[in-house]
């Protein structure tokens, strides 16, 4: 009888511990969450202070007319116990960084701004801006009192079902520069092709746009035209600092100057003078079921400098995924590129280019790339 006494009394006196550990355990849990929600905390580290909140002071998000300042824990932290734990534990993982001096220099940060800035944009999009959102939102907004460029773009996102993060890049945080990764890529292929030692016999695609001549090159000779990157070319024999290539490719009804990967879409791969397109061999013409247009296949030797070539194309289709994703997921998720056949590329590249820093090759590897992987024109 005692134990059983004893026993429900230790119980009961356990169940009392429990629940008076309850409220012990919860305070505590809810001081180190709003703890590590301070601004002083964020900046107590120099990586954050010297960087992040120097760029974040002299934004409108810091000061600002009507006197309400939104610090890091707004923009980065969900409001919601639930969230807020999640979010918290996964920043718990980059603690790791921070031990081992991934970005404890100006320069180790920039280098890594971009990684750094595009993972949380990708967090804000996958929660639908919810800590913009928590401030902002177009139910509250009064579209006539804002500008006629800022109510006409609102009102086209609230359209579009568009988040905040789409447009609003870069608004408290320096803009990473998000060509590094990309042209950092492009200088390593770029020390591979000059090392490539090609001879006849081998197939070698252009990395970049390469001039192309009608005889072998002279120093100071003007080109006769120019392959498009990513075009394949077999070599057929190798003399000092040039190659003589065989290039087949298709020509449009009567256009001779240009031709084109496959027969109806117009992929470019090169383009020739007058001189050097009488020069192609024809080996067969098919009819555009689409247009009813004819194509014509032509075979093409001619002349071009060496050290300019890759060895595989699946090389510059790595860099060509990589321009595209670095470049157009700024302003919304990308497409696939077989979203699009072939040619609607052309128009959609030349209508979203000039919203880019890509240079003019890049953009033109960049539009081969989406080309070559639309929906109907996978090489």
């Amino acid at each position: 009888m005692s134990r059983v006494s004893t026993c429900g009394g230790d119980g009961r006196r356990r169940a009392a511990s429990g629940r008076s550990r309850w409220p012990v355990w919860w305070a505590s849990s809810w001081g180190w969450s709003e703890a590590t929600n301070s601004l002083e905390f964020c900046i107590s580290c120099h990586e954050m202070r010297d960087n992040v909140y120097v760029e974040y002071k002299s934004s409108p998000h810091y000061q600002n007319a009507s006197g309400v300042r939104a610090t890091c824990a707004d923009c980065h932290v969900p409001r919601d116990w639930t969230h807020k734990v999640i979010r918290k534990v996964q920043a718990s993982g980059e603690l790791y960084h921070w031990l081992i001096g991934s970005i404890d220099t100006k320069e180790k940060f920039e280098a890594k701004r971009h990684t750094l800035a595009r993972r949380e944009w990708d967090r804000m999009r996958a929660t639908d801006s919810q800590e913009c959102r928590n401030c902002h939102s177009f139910g509250a907004m009064d579209f006539h009192k804002q500008t006629p460029k800022a109510a006409s773009a609102m009102e086209g996102a609230e359209k579009a079902g568009k988040t905040c993060i789409d447009c609003h890049k870069g608004i408290a945080h320096s803009f990473p520069d998000v060509t590094a990764g990309h042209r950092q890529l492009f200088a390593g292929l770029s020390d591979q092709a000059k090392a490539l030692a090609l001879k006849p016999g081998d197939t070698a695609y252009a990395l970049t746009s390469l001039a192309l001549y009608g005889a072998p090159p002279t120093p100071g000779s003007a080109g006769d035209g120019e392959i498009a990157a990513a075009t394949p070319v077999k070599v057929l024999a190798a003399e000092g600092d040039a190659l003589k290539v065989e290039i087949t490719g298709w020509q449009r009804g009567s256009s001779t100057q240009t031709l084109y990967a496959q027969p109806g879409k117009r992929i470019t791969t090169v383009k020739l003078n007058a001189a050097v397109a009488g020069q192609t061999a024809a080996l067969r013409t098919v009819t555009d079921p689409e247009t009813e247009q004819e194509w014509t296949e032509v075979r093409l030797t001619a002349w071009t400098g060496a050290g300019g070539y890759v060895a595989t194309l699946g090389a510059l289709w790595d860099y060509g995924a990589r321009v595209y994703d670095a470049n157009c997921s700024l302003c919304h998720t990308l497409h696939p590129p077989a979203d699009f056949d072939a040619n609607a590329w052309i128009g959609k590249m030349n209508a979203m280019k000039r919203l880019t820093r890509l240079n003019e090759e890049e953009g033109r590897l960049l539009l081969t790339y989406l080309q070559s992987h639309a929906k109907d024109g996978a090489r």
